[in-house]
């Protein structure tokens, strides 16, 4: 069943494969674009009214908007579905692999394997999420062969400067994490995140921190 034009709502792809599975004695294929951005719905929803085959596309890239994202519909079948016989740890690296040789980027906020999957910065995310990561974390990074991130910008809180500058291999207490947080804010007012390297140079500008520094 293939719907050509991604014209489809998950209600209708049910009622549609429903219907024919009560004339045909043959498996059903699911074949979805994403033209409104329904493609993932629709795939599950046929596969919930019995369809046995599920067209996918590593990235969701394909003809116009493009078609079901395996990696997307893979997550969804595991925690929705409990279909775990699928190795879900390369998920992030056939993605790197195949933006990489077709030359069509993924959008930074791409659900499972944007880089902004498990990217965080805002001070109460950070905080919540180094405590108990599934407070913002559907499933963890490592589930999909990724790694969180947490950005360096004018939301970072102390807390989470306190993490990044530890794995860093400094150690500041705490007025000196809160200076800090104020430099950052101060430098990040542009919208535009730092870096380890330009938090580093933040650090080593000020005055009187006791630095635990173990190489590069």
């Amino acid at each position: 069943m293939a719907d050509t034009v991604g014209i489809m709502n998950p209600r209708t792809t049910y009622f549609m494969i429903s219907e024919i599975k009560k004339v045909v004695n043959i498996p059903i294929c699911m074949h979805c674009h994403d033209d409104l951005g329904m493609a993932l719905a629709n795939t599950l929803a046929g596969a919930e009214a019995g369809a046995k085959q599920l067209h996918t596309t590593v990235n969701g890239i394909g003809e116009r908007s493009g078609n079901t994202p395996l990696e997307e519909l893979l997550m969804a079948l595991r925690l929705h579905h409990g279909i775990d016989r699928y190795d879900l740890s390369k998920l992030k690296d056939i993605s790197k692999l195949v933006e990489s040789y077709s030359g069509i980027s993924v959008s930074k906020n791409k659900a499972v394997v944007g880089a902004n999957a498990f990217a965080h910065e805002s001070g109460i995310h950070v905080a919540a999420v180094l405590e108990e990561p599934r407070t913002y974390e559907l499933y963890s990074p490592e589930m999909v062969g990724a790694a969180r991130h947490i950005i360096i910008g004018k939301h970072t809180g102390a807390k989470a400067l306190k993490y990044i500058t530890e794995r860093m291999g400094y150690h500041l207490k705490e007025n000196e994490l809160c200076d800090l947080a104020e430099r950052v804010k101060m430098c990040s007012e542009f919208k535009r995140p730092i870096n380890c390297e330009e938090l580093r140079k933040l650090i080593l500008g000020t005055e009187n921190i006791d630095i635990i520094y173990p190489g590069p």
